[in-house]
C-alpha cells in the first residue's frame, strides 16, 4: 500500500449539504441490532431524504460571515502551531472550508474532530453565533503522491483566487519549496 503523504479535508457548513442533496450525500444508516445497514451509500437527488433531513434540523443553515471566517482562520493557525502536521493549502469560504494537511501519526478522524471543535469554539468566543458551525461528518481524501498533492494545492488555491484573495491569503499556510 502506498505511503500517505497528506490529507485533503473538506468541512461543510451546518445544514448546507444534507442527505438527498442533488450533489449526492453519503449515508451511514445505523440500526441498533444489525449495525450499519447502509454503509457509505451515495444518494444523489432524493427529495424525500432531503425533506426529512431539513425537518430534523434543530438550527438554521450556517453561512460563515467575515467575522466567523476570521475566527476559523485564527483557530486554524493556533491548531497548527500545536500539532505535528502542517497546513500546505487552505480556503475558508462562506459555505465550506478546504485544508491540505501533511501526514500525521495521529488518528486523522480524531484530528478532524479536534479541528472542527476548536474552530467552532473560536466562532462562539469571537462572534454572536451560538449554534453548530459545521455539519456532521467531513470529507477526507488521502494523498499518496506528489502529483495528487500538487493538484490538491492548485484546487484549493483556485478557491481563494475565485474570491479575489490570491492563492495563499493565510500567513499560517506553509510555503512549499520546489
Amino acid at each position: 500500500m502506498p505511503r500517505t503523504i497528506g490529507y485533503h479535508l473538506v468541512f461543510s457548513g451546518y445544514g448546507l449539504w444534507l442527505p438527498g442533496d442533488w450533489r449526492g450525500a453519503w449515508s451511514e444508516a445505523w440500526d441498533a441490532q444489525i449495525g450499519f445497514h447502509e454503509p457509505h451509500v451515495l444518494h444523489p437527488d432524493d427529495p424525500v431524504r432531503l425533506r426529512i433531513a431539513q425537518e430534523r434540523m434543530a438550527h438554521p443553515p450556517v453561512r460563515l460571515d467575515e467575522e466567523m471566517i476570521r475566527a476559523v482562520e485564527s483557530s486554524l493557525r493556533e491548531c497548527e502551531a500545536h500539532s505535528d502536521w502542517r497546513i500546505f493549502a487552505a480556503s475558508v469560504e462562506i459555505t465550506h472550508a478546504h485544508l491540505l494537511l501533511t501526514y500525521t501519526e495521529r488518528d486523522i478522524d480524531k484530528t478532524i474532530k479536534w479541528l472542527k471543535d476548536r474552530t467552532t469554539k473560536a466562532v462562539h468566543e469571537s462572534t454572536r453565533h451560538r449554534g453548530p458551525v459545521w455539519c456532521k461528518g467531513h470529507w477526507c481524501g488521502f494523498v499518496f503522491d506528489v502529483l495528487a498533492w500538487r493538484n490538491a494545492v492548485a484546487y484549493i488555491e483556485r478557491h481563494n483566487e475565485r474570491r479575489g484573495e490570491g492563492p495563499r491569503p493565510y500567513a499560517f499556510v506553509t510555503v512549499e519549496e520546489d
